[in-house]
């Protein structure tokens, strides 16, 4: 039996693959791995914890359609999802929608960060995220993530969070079909710090 030379067209889609193929491996494993934060009843094989959290924890996983989640099992794949962190939590947070509160004297009270993004979570786990809102809100500023497409934000300094935010957050979480936590964290250069609930 004789192989067949290809023709010009077969060589063309060959290359084309090759080419992809490459791109893809010189990309990583996935583009679609992210390092985020989800609800500690899910337990994937590779998870970390937070400091001081009861109801979250950080795991790789990627979006897999309808809603559902595929999650990574290797460390590789949590090694490579915090160097895309590093390199496009930049563009993870210009692609989101960022809202500000601000009180009389125009001091920020409050940040509204919304996205469609199943995994807008992980934005809080890239350096990029810390170094954008703690020269507006302060050290140690205060993140909440109630469901996977909200992250608000407040001044740690500024004392708890306003009864009437905390009650709207809590229904957030309350409602949501995929909910993520419904703790106040803090944020730090390398990541979260559980530092309280919300409560009814």
């Amino acid at each position: 039996m004789t192989a067949t030379r290809p023709t010009g067209y077969g060589k063309c889609a060959f290359l084309f693959l090759l080419a992809g193929s490459l791109f893809v491996q010189g990309q990583g494993p996935d583009m679609g791995w992210r390092y985020s934060v989800l609800p500690s009843f899910i337990r994937p094989s590779q998870s970390d914890e937070i400091p001081g959290s009861s109801t979250s924890i950080l795991a790789v996983a990627r979006d897999s359609g309808y809603g559902e989640l595929e999650y990574a099992t290797t460390r590789g794949a949590k090694r490579w999802a915090r160097e895309r962190a590093t390199q496009d939590g930049s563009i993870w947070l210009m692609d989101a929608h960022v809202e500000f509160r601000r009180d009389e004297n125009r001091v920020i009270e409050h940040i509204l960060i919304t996205a469609d993004d199943p995994l807008m979570s992980a934005m809080v786990m890239a350096p990029a995220f810390y170094e954008w809102f703690e020269p507006m809100l302060g050290d140690g500023f205060h993140v909440i993530i109630p469901d996977r497409n909200t992250i608000a934000l407040y001044p740690r300094l500024a004392g708890e969070i306003p009864p009437e935010d905390a009650t709207a957050l809590l229904e957030l979480y309350q409602l949501a079909t995929y909910p993520i936590s419904r703790e106040v964290f803090r944020a730090q250069p390398g990541g979260l710090q559980a530092d309280g609930i919300l409560e009814d």
